[in-house]
């Protein structure tokens, strides 16, 4: 008899910052995240329950083949979708701002570049506080669409991503790639209160941690390479 330890999670990815981490299934949905920390109520809670958890959805709007991996020595996730009309490349982190502001204020940003031909692209947010058990009021600060549920509140703010927009209980977009051309999709949080979210500096940073058995990519730590987070306006102070 032989007995082989199986992940109750296949594919799928987990980009984290040594304080909370995201379950990011092939087809490019954040089907887990807690926030502020792992151990917090989830804000996107679709692997516990599809129809109510919430997610953040984000793939191209035709069939599509997935390629995924860490990049080299970091807890960077990289999923490439392959479709008829050309490639696409998202690449998933949780960002960290400076060691002196880890807390409350967490970002997942998701890039997405065009590699070759033009592919149409959705994506829609789902936030559900509290392991879906709260509701969710959608408006816009400073013309950002913001989620909130009673003092926690998410943020997104789209650049070259299409305009977001709010429609019943989801945030929103569609666009299309073209090679050599970036959009982003960050998500910032500030959970708690609008006045503890900090402005980012130009450069991310993140922690090793090690990867868990069953996720995709390398066995061991990620520790993501830096790149340009700025805050958007609904989070600033």
């Amino acid at each position: 008899m032989v007995l082989r330890a199986v992940s109750p999670f296949p594919g799928a990815g987990l980009p984290r910052d040594g304080r909370t981490a995201a379950l990011v299934a092939r087809d490019g949905s954040v089907d887990w995240l807690g926030l502020p920390d792992l151990d917090s109520p989830s804000v996107f809670g679709a692997q516990l329950e599809a129809g109510r958890g919430g997610r953040f959805l984000l793939e191209p709007a035709v069939p599509h083949r997935t390629e995924r991996r860490y990049l080299p020595g970091t807890n960077v996730l990289e999923t490439t979708f392959a479709t008829a009309r050309g490639s696409v490349r998202v690449t998933d982190a949780l960002t960290l701002h400076d060691d002196r502001a880890l807390a409350p204020m967490r970002e997942l940003q998701r890039r997405i570049e065009g590699l070759s031909g033009e592919v149409p692209m959705r994506w829609r947010v789902e936030p559900r506080f509290g392991y879906g058990t709260r509701t969710t009021h959608l408006s816009r600060r400073a013309g950002v669409p913001v989620a909130a549920a009673g003092s926690d509140a998410l943020a997104v703010c789209a650049r070259d991503a299409g305009e977001p927009r709010i429609a019943g209980d989801a945030i929103g977009g569609t666009f299309h790639t073209a090679p050599g051309v970036s959009a982003l999709t960050p998500c910032p949080s500030p959970t708690r209160s609008r006045s503890s979210c900090r402005p980012a500096p130009n450069a991310t940073r993140a922690r090793r941690t090690p990867a868990p058995p069953g996720a995709a990519g390398q066995p061991n730590a990620p520790r993501p390479a830096g790149g340009a987070s700025r805050s958007c306006a609904a989070c600033r102070p």
